[in-house]
This record gives structure tokens, C-alpha cells and sequence, in this order.
């Protein structure tokens, strides 16, 4: 009589030690989430790396100012004392498909610090669509290559700066079907300051009150020169 394969598996302690010397232990996949919270997972690693936007319980793509998250977003943020006098004026930073922004400081580009950029939060934006990036390239890739072309380049102030990175990054990938972005750096400072969504409130006064009273501070001293 030949014992049933079951049987005999549960009845044998050697054939059960068989079994497990036979059966590779591997460990059991685990959700992004959960590798996380492991102490085997870098603490370095980047939110926007394993899961995005996702992550975060938004839809991709979902601009949160409270995360400072901007997928395909130009951003802008005021410098003080020069925006106070030309509102136009600032600082801009773009944003991965995945809403970490970089910008350009100098000697390359760099991550934005936590909190908006270098200059201050996040005031303004415009976000746009990965449907117009040329064919064969993604929004992704082009600014790899805007951030690869100013890799070792030094900040110019009004020649080489951030609104040369970022229009570096619409040139790379040709957005719009427009050729010449690398030459239009500074249309972008109009661009944002006509078309740009204010983040909040209270960002947008912080924008808005200083430069009112340094420009009628301005229009009040021309004046009264002239009075009489």
C-alpha cells in the first residue's frame, strides 16, 4: 500500500525537516508603507520616491501648499526689499511630477528647503501640463536636463539666476512646442505675476502689503517733490 503524499508529509518528522530544508525562506513582500516604519529602510529616502503625491492621500498631480508639494508647478516667492519696490520681481523654483521643487542658488540646482524656497514659503504658482512636453520626453526628464546644464554654474544675479534654471527645464523639453524658452527668462517673471495663483491668504498679504506701502511710500515722495 502506497501512503498518501499528505499523510506522510505530517507524519514524518524527516520528511517535514526535508521540506524545510528544501523551501528557500523568503521574506514576504511588504507595502511601501510598511517599509518605512522598518529599521532597514534609509531614513534619508525621499517621500516623493516611493509613493509621491499618493502618499501623502491626495490624488497625483494635487498641488498642498501645507506639504510643499508643486507637481509641474513654476513656483514664486518674494525677496524682500526688492519685490517691495518691482512686485514682479522674485524668486522662482519648479516642481517634479511628484511636487518636489528645486531651484537654483548657484553652483547648480538644489532641492528647496522645507517650508517653500530659500527665500521664503511658496506665494505664488503656476502649474502646468505634461500634455504639451514634447513627444518622446517627459516633464521629468526635462528638468533632469535644465538641472544637469546648470550643474556647475555659477549665480549671476540678472544673467544667470533662477528664472534661467527654470526656463532651462521648458527648453529641455520643449513645452509648449515653443523652441526658444532659454531666451524668454525673464517673460516668466510676467507670466507668474499676471496668470500666478496665490498659495493662501495670509502668503498673498504678506506679498502684497509691503509692496503697497513701499510703492505708495515711492509715489508720495515723487509727488510731493513736484508739488509745487
Amino acid at each position: 500500500k502506497i501512503p498518501s503524499l499528505s499523510s506522510g508529509c505530517r507524519s514524518s518528522p524527516r520528511a517535514s525537516s526535508v521540506w524545510r530544508r528544501a523551501t528557500p525562506m523568503y521574506p514576504m513582500a511588504q507595502p511601501p508603507g510598511a517599509m518605512r516604519m522598518g529599521k532597514d529602510v534609509d531614513e534619508d529616502v525621499e517621500l516623493s520616491s516611493i509613493c509621491g503625491s499618493s502618499s501623502l492621500g491626495l490624488e497625483p498631480g494635487t498641488v498642498n501648499p501645507e506639504h510643499d508639494r508643486y507637481p509641474q508647478c513654476i513656483v514664486w516667492t518674494p525677496i524682500p526689499g526688492c519685490t517691495w519696490c518691482f512686485p514682479f520681481i522674485g524668486h522662482l523654483g519648479i516642481g517634479m511630477s511628484d511636487g518636489q521643487v528645486w531651484e537654483f542658488m548657484g553652483m547648480g540646482a538644489s532641492k528647496a528647503p522645507e517650508g517653500g524656497l530659500s527665500f521664503g514659503p511658496v506665494t505664488r504658482y503656476v502649474q502646468l501640463s505634461s500634455r504639451y512636453v514634447q513627444p518622446g520626453m517627459t516633464w521629468d526628464e526635462g528638468v533632469k536636463r535644465g538641472k544637469e546644464k546648470c550643474k556647475e554654474r555659477f549665480h549671476g544675479a540678472c544673467v544667470n539666476n533662477c528664472h534661467t534654471f527654470v526656463s532651462d527645464c521648458l527648453h529641455e523639453m520643449r513645452y509648449a512646442g515653443v523652441p526658444c524658452w532659454n531666451w524668454l527668462s525673464y517673460v516668466l517673471a510676467i507670466w507668474l505675476f499676471v496668470f500666478g495663483r496665490f498659495v493662501t491668504c495670509t502668503r498673498s498679504g504678506a506679498y502684497i502689503v509691503p509692496s503697497a506701502i513701499v510703492i505708495a511710500g515711492l509715489l508720495w515722495m515723487y509727488f510731493g517733490a513736484h508739488k509745487d
